[in-house]
This record gives C-alpha cells, structure tokens and sequence, in this order.
C-alpha cells in the first residue's frame, strides 16, 4: 500500500511539457544576467499584449499564443530600452541591455504602495520603489512584512517559527548583515512559509531577500554606526567593502557590537509538594547583561563565465566578553508563616569563540541544467561559568558554582540539479551533514552530578520536487527522505538507550489558483523538529533553592503536518493553517523530587498537540500616508497536569500591528507604529497582554542616511507571563529595557553589492548547535 501511494505521489510531481511560444534571456554587456527587467509584448500597432519580468537568471518566458505580437521591449533602470522585432522562433535567445550613462536632474521619485503576489509556499513583497524602500535597512523592512514577527535582530514567521534568511541566495549566518543593506538597495523580499522538499526537513519558513544588482568596477562600500540610549548606552558599528575586477569579486566584511541591557523582573511563585505545605515566594530580580562581539568575513567570487561561477567564503565570530549579573532578593512564606529570606548574587562568565564558518559553492549551467554544490566546515567552542552566592536569613552564607565547556563541529555537503523549461523546473538533490558536540559540566558542590556527554550525528537526505503551469493555475511538490543515525555517549560509553536512529519521508505539495482578481495557494507541507542539542544535554543547573534546569536525553523528534491556505486581493492578504504535531517537544516544570518543594525545568514529548494560526494584512496607500495593519491570530489545544488537576491551555493570541509611513517630502520619512496582542496561551505558558508605540524620522542625502527612532515611547512594553508546573504556579512580570532612543548613521558609496551565491550547506544542524 505505501509504495502505491509513493507511486501516484510521485507521479503527481513529474511535470509534463507545456511549451513556450516565447522565451528568452537578458544579459548586460558583461553577460551577467539582468533581473528584473521589464519584457512587454506589443501588437504591430504597439498596443500592450502582456507583460512579465526576467528572474534571478536573466530568463523570462510567455505560455499563451500571442498570435498578434509584433514586438518585444525590454527596459531596465540603468539601461538603455531596445525593441526587437519578432520573427517565427519561439526562443529570441539571448538579448543585451547597454548601460545608460546618462544622469538624470531634477528627478521627483513617488514612493508607492510595496506590490504583493503569492509565490509557491509564501508571499513576495516588491521593496523598490516602494514606502518600505524608505524605511533604513533590510531589518527594518523584513520587520514589517506579512507575518513577520520582530524581536530586537530576531525574526519569527508567524506559527512557522525561526526563518533561514537568504540574501540573493547567499545563507545569512549573522543577521546584524542585515542592518548593512540599505532598505533602498532591496528588490524584493520572500517570505516563505511553506519550504519545499530541497531545503531541510526542519525548516519550516524562509525569507528570501533579493537587491537591485549594481554594476560596474572598482571599490564599493558602506560603513555605519548605531548609537543606542536606554537604561544604559550600547553601540554597534560595522564596515564592508568590495572590489569588483572584471568577473572577480572580494570582499570583507567587520562588525562590532558592544552591548549593554537592563532588566528588571519580579515573581510570585506558589509550590505544592504535597498537598499539606504551601510555600509562597516573592523574589525581585535586577538582570544587568553585557557583552562584546566581534564578526568578521572574507571571501571572493569568480564568475568564470556567464554559465559558471564558484566561491569561497571564511566568517569568524567571537564573543570574548559577556557577563551577566543578577540580584534576588527572594521573601519565603510556609502555610503564611515567614519561613526565610535569601539574597541571591548570581554572576555568568560566558566565552563564546571562536566561531569558524568555511563556504564554497559553485554553480554551472548547462543548457537548461543548473548545478549548485555547496561545502560547508563549522567550529565552535563555547565556555560558561556560573557562581551563585546565597545569604539565607535561617542558613548562613553559601556558594554553588559550576563550569560547563561545550565544543563542536560540523561538515555539510549540498548539491543540487535543477532543470528548466519554460515556467517548468525539476529539482533533484543530496544533503550530507556530520556533527560532533562534546558538553563538559561540572558542578562544584555535592548535591548536583557532573555530566560529560558526546553526541556524533549522520543524516544524509536525497530529495526531488517539481513545479508546473497549465495556463492559469500552478502546481508544485516534492518529496524528502531523510536518514539519521545519532549515537549519544557519556562519559566516554555509548548509550543505546539514548541513541537514535531514523528514516523518514517528508512529501510537501502547493496547488496555486486564481478566483477573479483574487489569487490562492493551498498547501500542505510534513516537517520535523528535532530537539536542540541543549535539550538532550544531562546537565542539571542549579538556578535557586527551588528551581533547577536540565535536558532530557530521550526527547525524540517531533513530526509537524501543516495545512495551509492563503489569498491575495490587492492590498489585502490573508493565510491560515491548521498543525498537527506528533510528539510535540514541550518545555515543562515538574517536581525534581517526589515530595520536595525543588522544580526542575526540563523537556518532554507529548503525544500531539493541535495548533492553528490565521492572519490577515491590509496595506493600502493615501495619499502621502502609508499605512500597514496587521491582525494575527494564534492558538492551540493543549492538557497540562497542574497541581493534580487537568488544565486546558486554549485561549488563543491576537496580535495586532500597525504600521505608518509618511513621505513628507525633501528625503524626510516619518512612520510610527503600534504593536499590540492579548493574553494567550503558548505551551505551559499564558502570555500576558502588551503594547508599545515607536516613533522615527529618516532622512536620506546624497550617500548618506540618518535615522532617529524612539521604541516603547511610553515603557508599556511587558514580556510578563504565567507558567504553569505540576505542582508550582510562577507569575512574572518583567521589564526587558524596551524604552531606547536609537541613532544611526550610515554612508555608502558605489554601492555595488558582491556577487557571492554560496547557500551553504547543513542549516538546520547550525540552527541545533
């Protein structure tokens, strides 16, 4: 039975042939493909038949019998229009754009409302010309678009997760990168929330950022700086620079990032062990992290031809210094009596570096093949020391202290044959990745073990996907087999019990309609998750007298089944998925001991949980103003055991984000933003409501880009929550330094962009590590 349905699965994603009555390829005088070109068919009386515009290749393509086109146009900024007659041939060939020297005066640039379509498994945002090509940087814009969740230089794809960030198909493995590009540079943005079978079966959402491709010789570059005022001042300054000789790239890259932060935080904890003693804690938390990085790259790329160009890529990131310092003083109650008081000092020493990061890739055409091969080497060795000194009220004075040293390594192999004809493409491809993680904990007092844990990990994966068009509609899937071997060894001996061996399929497949004006996606899509190396770790972690940290080395993976829809009308977009997670990996309290007031914080696989998502985007344009509303929804059906009751966990979350920009005029941009979302359930946690409004001006001259931005204007941003145990209950209510005024200032010049396209290899084990 299962080879007939893998049999008319796969049947389902052979393409059939749907020729092209016309197609083509753009090229600049150097025959470096031009993307984005503008290609319109035109009747012999120039009148508008259809139009298109060329992708990342130079390529374009029309399906339909335009029996009364006459002419071709194509048209690029920064280059010369050219009109080519149309003869019988349905292949024009290749077509070459002239530069265009000549400089424009007085020009007056409208930004306008940012073009939206659905694309296979997501939603492509067009950035240039738009509002958004307003906004700074590309973290500023990624910020703002359709299920898309910010948090400082983290994103989250609303119910999908951490996205992979590509930047014209280079894999980002540092998103501060994010805050060099110019949000004028971008072409367009993908976000998607479906990925197809070739990338990993963990990665469950993708962002594809696209820039306008420069041209011409020399060194290019920009440098910037970022002041930020909060509770304390931070700073950030980064510099790039490439030199484009002929077909030859280099570039480099470095960033410095000094960090200071504030928190503040307060608990009121209720345990009970047994069902006769109550223990009540109020504890006051002041949190003062900070920290130094470093992050540094140097790589070159050769375009050897216009068909074949190869890489190599070296990052390096460190942080030597980050300390963080945390004051509790804790007040505890026993049945309502005053049972201790204990002032907590808590000093971390953590060292991460270095962290070595080698890519090289290479990518040939041939015909109407493409081969991409990508190798990847990752290093790693991180160093965490922790020292708690207690002063109890009933016990004296007391130190517990630990040493934890963690070092890995990895190499990754990724090659991929795509094939093309017309709007058609076959894929078909490998990945290989090996990973080594050594954690070392040591706990320098009696009552906590020592841990020494090695996991050695092999997944290899082959996979084939495809995508279609008959006329109008468009249909694309895949299919991935996985297979992993993890052997978990402590103290040297291997673990049977622990390890891990797996062989899975992970199909995914995309139907793509129109309905009128309006334009749908429905898809369904099999991911997995597994645990983070953190989470399979032994190591208990003393935090206070009540509370420890551990992993849970029999966690396995979890197996998500995701149905989804989407819709776009204009400038109205709408999705909704419904998940199924089998063996879903949850974090939870439980008692350390039977009988004891110590919880531990760990992880456990549930059998299932259900989990739905909905969200819809309204971005319409008035006039000067620009506003973007965004309503998201989300929400699970969750049974957590909780003081010897059964407790549901399904009240969902709404969040609800708006987003303005004003274009006044002289190169001034004003936007404000109001984010806000209600209390909601999210695993064992119920989040507490928030919201916060920012305020910021732009300012563009010449080269030049100034911005001042407040956030959380009037400090009403919370991260408050409540965590449910089995037999404790925690209400926090915390303050994460949200209230900052933030300057930067950055200077670009030539601003041609390296034409590096390594994608790397082994993501997901990244990700893990």
């Amino acid at each position: 039975m299962k080879r007939n349905l893998l049999f008319i699965f796969v049947l389902m994603i052979v393409p059939f042939t749907v020729k092209a009555q016309i197609k083509g390829v753009v090229c600049d005088e150097n025959q470096n493909p031009v993307e984005f070109a503008n290609v319109i068919l035109m009747g012999a009386d120039s009148v508008y038949i259809a139009g298109t515009v060329t992708d990342a290749s130079g390529k374009f393509d029309f399906f339909t019998d335009y029996a009364k086109a006459k002419f071709l146009q194509i048209s690029a900024l920064g280059y010369k229009t050219i009109i080519k007659t149309l003869d019988e041939k349905n292949d024009i060939g290749t077509l070459v754009l002239v530069s265009d020297n000549i400089l424009l005066d007085e020009v007056t640039v409208t930004a306008q409302r940012p073009s939206q379509h659905l694309t296979k498994g997501g939603i492509i945002t067009t950035v240039n010309g738009s509002v958004l090509s307003l906004l700074g940087n590309a973290m500023d814009v990624i910020g703002q678009l359709p299920g898309v969740m910010r948090e400082d230089d983290k994103f989250t794809v609303f119910g999908k997760g951490t996205p992979i960030i590509y930047v014209n198909g280079r894999k980002l493995t540092d998103n501060s990168e994010l805050y060099r590009i110019s949000s004028k540079d971008i072409a367009s943005v993908e976000v998607i929330s479906n990925p197809g079978a070739k990338y990993g079966a963990e990665v469950r959402s993708v962002l594809l950022v696209r820039t306008i491709k420069k041209q011409g010789d020399g060194l290019s570059g920009s440098i910037q700086a970022v002041v930020r005022a909060a509770h304390s001042w931070s700073n950030s300054d980064n510099l790039s620079l490439n030199f484009r000789k002929n077909n030859l790239d280099i570039f480099g890259a470095f960033a410095f990032d000094h960090s200071r932060r504030y928190q503040q935080q307060k608990n009121v904890t209720m345990i009970n062990n047994t069902g006769h003693n109550l223990y009540d804690l109020n504890s006051d938390i002041i949190i003062l992290p900070v920290s130094t990085t470093y992050n540094a790259n140097l790589g070159l790329n050769w375009q050897i031809n216009p068909k074949n160009v190869l890489g190599v890529k070296y990052e390096f990131r460190g942080t030597p210094y980050n300390h963080s310092d945390w004051t509790t003083n804790e007040t505890i109650e026993l049945n309502g009596i005053l049972d201790d008081k204990i002032d907590y000092y808590t000093y971390w020493k953590r060292k991460n570096m270095p962290t070595n990061i080698l890519n090289m890739y290479y990518i040939g055409e041939y015909g109407d093949w493409t081969l991409t091969v990508n190798n990847d080497y990752y290093s790693s060795r991180n160093k965490a020391e922790q020292e708690i000194d207690e002063i109890s009220l009933s016990e004296g004075e007391s130190t517990i202290s630990s040493l934890n040293h963690i070092n890995s390594s990895m190499f990754a192999s990724k090659s991929v044959l795509e094939y093309d004809f017309g709007k058609n493409t076959l894929e078909a491809g490998y990945e290989y990745t090996y990973t080594n993680r050594t954690d070392r904990y040591d706990n320098y007092n009696d009552f906590l073990p020592d841990a020494d844990d090695n996991i050695k990990e092999h997944n290899i994966a082959g996979f084939i996907s495809a995508t279609f068009s008959i006329g109008i509609y468009e249909l694309s899937g895949g299919l991935r087999y996985e297979h992993t071997i993890s052997d978990y060894y402590e103290n040297g001996l291997l673990i049977s019990e622990q390890s891990r061996k797996y062989d899975r399929l992970f199909p995914n497949i995309d139907f793509t309609f129109p309905i009128k004006k309006a334009k749908f996606t429905l898809s369904y899509t099999a991911k997995t998750k597994r645990p983070l190396y953190s989470q399979l770790s032994s190591n208990i972690q003393y935090d206070d007298r009540f509370t420890y940290e551990t992993g849970n080395p029999l966690l396995k993976p979890e197996m998500n089944h995701d149905v989804s829809m989407a819709g776009i009308y204009k400038w109205v977009f709408f999705s909704a998925s419904y998940q199924y997670v089998k063996d879903a990996i949850v974090g939870i309290v439980e008692a350390y001991k039977e009988g004891e007031p110590v919880n531990l914080m760990t992880y456990m696989n549930y059998d299932h949980i259900s989990k739905y998502t909905a969200m819809v985007s309204l971005s319409p344009k008035i006039s000067i103003w620009s506003p973007r509303l965004q309503f998201n929804l989300m929400g699970q059906n969750l049974k957590i055991p909780f003081m010897g009751t059964e407790l549901r966990m399904n009240n969902p979350l709404l969040f609800i984000n708006f987003y303005n920009s004003i274009s006044v005029g002289k190169g001034f941009t004003i936007t404000g933003d109001m984010l806000y979302h209600t209390s909601g359930d999210m695993d064992v946690v119920t989040l507490k409501p928030s919201w916060q409004i920012n305020l910021g001006v732009a300012k563009t001259i010449g080269n030049c880009f100034f911005q001042l931005s407040a956030t959380d204007i009037f400090k009403t941003a919370r991260n408050s929550m409540i965590t449910y145990g089995t037999q404790m209950k925690l209400d926090k209510w915390n303050y994460s330094d949200s209230q900052a005024v933030r300057f930067t200032i950055r200077y670009a010049f030539n601003s041609t962009m390296s034409k590096y396209k390594g994608r790397g290899a082994g993501q997901s084990e990244k990700n893990r590590l």
